[in-house]
């Protein structure tokens, strides 16, 4: 079933491109036996991987690009380390977002902005497809201080030189601002240095979408919880509980990039997760 909320004129849909197998030990700190039901029958947690399609009267957006067509074999020390005796085949497979596009009624060329929040493969991977913009009308923009994440990252680096080539891309100017009517860019460092927040505002209700800054469920209340990719844990820490405060306080909704069943969810007022 496909998830979507309606934010003032806007209409904000989760598009799914595949699934994540993730070990527990990419979440250094949460003690999975807390979490019962979290972890599958391989003794992974799965995660979504795509983007949110953002329709109306400023156009129609993607935030995040999804992680392209790749399919990424279950690394023998990932299941050494984490005790797994029958872990699952892939660590990542994707490939579906052209068809949650379609399902969703959108062309490719129907995008003309795609709001990525930080470099990472699995959020820019349909950027280019067959070496040519997969949206062929779309400006592309990015964090510029994750350019250095590039170095160390040849799949990804080779997929932005490619977009650059075609000139669809675009860096986030310095400071918070706005992108499009109702639409504004938050530079949130952490997970990454140049990774942003988009906050999409309408009809008297705010919706975020917050990319990686929140990995899993409990990071709302326990800060001891992190990602095994995160630079700056402390930074991305204090930014959850930041942004976390004033969406409580302002009954803003929560976008994240992975988290599904709910996909939004809105922060009670006694600090925990509500639909």
């Amino acid at each position: 079933m496909t998830e979507k909320i309606t934010i003032g004129e806007y209409t904000v849909t989760v598009l799914e491109d595949g699934t994540s197998n993730m070990p527990p030990s990419a979440y250094p700190g949460a003690d999975f036996a807390r979490f019962p039901g979290l972890l599958d029958g391989h003794g992974v947690y799965p995660i979504r991987l795509g983007a949110h399609l953002v329709q109306g009267p400023a156009g129609t957006f993607l935030v995040d690009a999804g992680a392209g067509a790749l399919t990424i074999p279950f690394p023998a020390e990932f299941a050494e380390a984490n005790g797994l005796l029958d872990p699952p085949k892939n660590l990542a497979e994707a490939g579906r977002l052209p068809e949650s596009l379609a399902a969703a009624g959108v062309a490719p060329e129907d995008i003309t902005a795609v709001f990525v929040t930080h470099l990472h493969l699995d959020h820019v991977g349909w950027l280019m497809k067959d070496e040519k913009p997969f949206f062929p009308r779309a400006t592309a923009y990015y964090g510029a201080e994750d350019r250095a994440l590039l170095v160390g990252d040849p799949p990804t680096r080779a997929l932005m030189e490619a977009a650059d080539e075609a000139g669809i891309l675009r860096t986030y100017e310095p400071d918070d601002h706005e992108l499009r009517p109702g639409m504004t860019v938050m530079h949130v460092p952490g997970h990454t240095p140049g990774h942003v927040v988009i906050e999409l505002a309408s009809g008297g209700r705010k919706l975020w979408f917050t990319g990686d800054l929140l990995q899993f469920p409990a990071q709302l209340t326990d800060r001891h919880i992190h990602f095994m990719t995160d630079v700056d844990r402390e930074q991305a820490t204090e930014a959850r509980a930041r942004l976390f405060e004033r969406a409580r306080d302002e009954g803003i909704i929560i976008a994240p990039a992975h988290l599904g069943d709910p996909a939004f969810r809105r922060i009670a007022e006694d600090g925990t997760w509500t639909s």
